[in-house]
């Protein structure tokens, strides 16, 4: 949010010898972080008013406007410009030659396309304006051709204050709101808002406007005022340059005014064409209710979205954006101002479901004080009046105010403030600061009765603490004496899950060298489209951040694979493991559990099967370091709705004869979905629980003494069906028993080259040893008959040569 310091000496006598970063860095101590701040230098001199009286072409490929001008004082001259949108009539900001702005420098006369152009036209932008290239700043009927425009008005100082820090107070979404918290800071008065009174706007002789709110929790409050006399003209220039400092583009008078109002109070407006509108009524909507709004963008509405009607005909998208049907054009005769209280809650869910935020969506979200509705149209005319004479009332102030909310009255105890914030604060000094920030106060002796203004009853203010965080902050939080506080400390009993996961990370990211990153806990729904993948039951958010977003992940593998994906245009492969949560659908409930997934791929699609062997080498470790079992690995049939499973490689793991998740090659067809240059690549991916194995950690873990005598390596190669797994074949070794066998591992398999049709070839590897004596010959020998016997009993025929 930006905040012009020539607007907030409006309200606020702020000495001139204090700087603008000095103001920022008490700023930031007391309220609101500040980001930076920026000054507006145009240093602007020699500018007058100058009035279009004719208009030409220059002619050519690239034609521009030659402009007769009237300079005042019954003198004309021309000057060739490219503002666009420039017609007899209009008045504009004009630089001589000899006049100067910091942005072009000296100006003087030329010559553009064989024309003399005396002088220049000034753009909005040289001017510190936010407004498109080129485009002239337009100037009201009062300011005469010939008047000189006050140098003062177009330097300025822009602070950018941080919205995450004032989320939590809609009275500062508006300079004046920023201005008590100036004054209060700097201990000056702050000056009262200038309104026109409220007498002026009840004139019993005009009708109302018949206002009818369907739900008064939907909008509080409606203010409405019939008018006319205004007209489409520009704003006055001090206007203008304010709303562009702030980086609000001027548009027209009554834009404007609404615009500034908004950023001045904080209280949206808007207008309609009167001669559309003869009723307000105010109301939710069902699904999929078409409105175009003033963007001419036709939306498709969510259910619960508030519209304004007249006469059941929709007017307006409460709270977001007008309608194109009722938005005031040249030919509008009068005008009906909306000034209105909206929920937060439905506004956040109607800008959310759409997709589509605006400057006064975010002030409505933050729950704006009810009273400012009525104070925003009082300001509103006591501008109009100000600028320009032939404002006409054309109805009496209409107020719907169904729901007012109730007072809200905290008692502190000045005992417990001190307590609280660790210092003592003089009772006078507590009422002090209440009092500059418009809080009244009563003291009994024993107790501060604090009466809350309404601007801060919405949501901020309800608590003793939160009036201690008041007399906290202007205190002066430096103030705070360093004490270490005094507490008793005791063990706390080990989390098994979290001791689970730290030791998981730490084998899965330190030892076997893989990259951690965290993701949302939703799908991202068109990378689930882009991959083939439909979750089926997944749990919903009803407020999700946007449309893609609302379905919770009942797996970790889709957004390790969009990661994967990212990473092939920078990186020749990569390891990636992410610990969080899911949350499966499992007996109608949807239970948030634990776990960790890996996806790890690089270059060369024909190393599938090590790179599979390689994960599985990881999980290993993994379950000897962590839970000091062995992990186990039986063929499964995959899940159909998965896409990232294959059917010839997915395994369930098991630990400790239970299955704790599964480990598979993601198919190429499903790389190719992804990306398809990783059709050149292989992939592997697991994904485990942790919550069920938390019973498996703890106590001491089982070492080895290191063999003593060296230890032999024998490979068996045996033909099988080529059908089956090693699973199957696995099972019939491990009915081997021998006094000198350690473990049976896999080696590898191979089909081809001299191996008979419907057989594959299964290398084994035994690791054989004793404990008494090193192995000779003879031993390894027998050893090598009694297995070979072994298998062949089982129904496997050893290759030659093996």
């Amino acid at each position: 949010m930006l905040i012009s310091l020539n607007w907030l000496r409006d309200f606020v006598d702020v000495p001139a010898s204090l700087t603008a970063e000095a103001l920022a860095d008490q700023f930031t101590i007391v309220c609101a972080e500040v980001e930076g701040v920026e000054p507006i230098a145009v240093n602007a001199r020699g500018l007058i008013c100058a009035e279009v009286k004719s208009l030409s072409s220059t002619g050519g490929a690239k034609p521009k406007s030659v402009a007769t001008l009237d300079v005042g004082g019954g003198r004309r001259v021309e000057t060739v410009t490219s503002a666009p949108g420039l017609n007899i009539g209009h008045r504009v900001v004009y630089a001589p030659a000899g006049a100067s702005v910091a942005a072009l420098g000296a100006i003087s006369d030329s010559t553009v396309d064989a024309r003399k152009s005396a002088g220049m036209i000034l753009p909005g932008d040289a001017l510190g304006i936010a407004m498109a290239a080129r485009e002239a700043v337009f100037l009201p009927p009062n300011v005469a051709p010939g008047d000189r425009l006050d140098p003062a008005l177009f330097n300025d100082w822009v602070v950018e204050i941080d919205n995450h820090s004032i989320n939590h107070r809609p009275d500062l979404w508006g300079h004046y709101g920023m201005a008590r918290e100036f004054a209060a800071m700097l201990r000056l008065p702050l000056k009262p808002y200038a309104v026109t009174p409220i007498e002026r706007l009840l004139d019993p002789s005009l009708p109302e406007i018949p206002i009818e709110i369907d739900d008064p929790d939907q909008c509080p409050r409606y203010s409405g005022l019939r008018f006319g006399g205004v007209g489409s003209r520009p704003a006055p220039l001090w206007m203008q340059l304010r709303l562009g400092h702030v980086g609000q583009r001027p548009i027209d008078l009554l834009v404007d005014l609404t615009n500034y109002i908004m950023l001045e109070l904080g209280q949206p407006m808007h207008a309609f064409d009167g001669d559309k509108v003869e009723r307000i009524e105010v109301g939710a909507v069902a699904a999929g209710t078409r409105f175009t709004t003033l963007d001419n963008v036709e939306r498709s509405l969510p259910a619960g979205a508030l519209l304004i009607q007249s006469h059941r005909k929709p007017i307006a998208l409460a709270g977001v954006m007008g309608g194109a049907e009722t938005e005031v054009r040249e030919s509008t005769r009068t005008l009906v101002l909306e000034s209105a209280n909206f929920s937060p809650h439905v506004i956040r869910k109607c800008t959310t479901a759409l997709g589509h935020r605006t400057e006064a969506s975010a002030r409505f979200e933050k729950s704006l004080d009810p009273a400012h509705t009525v104070l925003g149209i009082q300001r509103f005319v006591h501008l109009c009046e100000v600028e320009f004479s032939g404002l006409k009332l054309l109805s009496r102030l209409s107020d719907a105010f169904p729901k007012r909310p109730a007072p809200v009255a905290v008692a502190v105890r000045p005992a417990f403030v001190e307590r609280y914030i660790g210092h003592g604060v003089p009772r006078a000094e507590m009422v002090r600061i209440l009092t500059s920030l418009e809080f009244k106060v009563r003291d009994d002796g024993d107790t501060l009765h604090v009466d809350v203004p309404s601007f801060r009853a919405t949501r901020d203010i309800s608590l003793e603490v939160d009036i201690i965080e008041e007399v906290a902050r202007y205190a002066g939080y430096n103030n705070v004496p360093s004490v270490f506080p005094e507490v008793t400390v005791r063990a706390l009993e080990p989390n098994p899950l979290q001791l689970l996961e730290r030791r998981t990370l730490q084998q899965l990211v330190l030892a076997a060298g893989m990259t951690e990153i965290h993701q949302y806990l939703w799908y991202d729904a068109s990378w689930c489209r882009a991959i083939g993948y439909e979750p089926g039951d997944c749990l919903t958010l009803r407020n999700p951040a946007a449309a893609d977003y609302d379905r919770m992940r009942q797996s970790l593998i889709p957004g390790l694979l969009a990661v994967a994906t990212l990473n092939r245009h920078h990186l020749a492969q990569c390891r990636l493991v992410e610990l969080g949560s899911a949350f499966p659908n499992g007996k109608g409930q949807h239970l948030e559990r634990r776990r960790v997934a890996i996806v790890s791929g690089a270059r060369g699609a024909a190393a599938e099967d090590a790179r599979l062997s390689e994960l599985k080498g990881v999980i290993d470790a993994w379950a000897w370091q962590v839970l000091n079992r062995p992990a186990d690995y039986t063929a499964t049939e995959p899940m159909a709705i998965r896409p990232w499973e294959c059917g010839a490689k997915t395994a369930a793991v098991r630990v400790n004869g239970a299955e704790m998740g599964r480990v598979g090659v993601v198919p190429v067809e499903l790389r190719r979905r992804m990306d398809e240059h990783l059709s050149a690549w292989s992939m592997v991916w697991a994904e485990l629980e942790l919550d069920d194995l938390t019973g498996l950690i703890g106590g001491h873990t089982k070492l080895q003494s290191i063999p003593a005598y060296p230890e032999v390596d024998l490979d068996f190669s045996v033909l099988v069906d080529a059908t089956e797994r090693y699973q199957s074949v696995a099972e019939r070794v491990a009915a081997f028993e021998h006094a000198l066998l350690r473990r049976v591992s896999y080696v590898d398999a191979y089909e081809g080259k001299n191996i008979p049709d419907g057989k594959r070839s299964m290398t084994l590897r035994a690791r054989v040893g004793s404990t008494e004596r090193t192995l000779v010959d003879d031993d390894l020998q027998k050893f090598q008959a009694a297995f070979a016997g072994h298998l062949q009993s089982r129904g496997m025929q050893i290759r030659a040569g093996t």
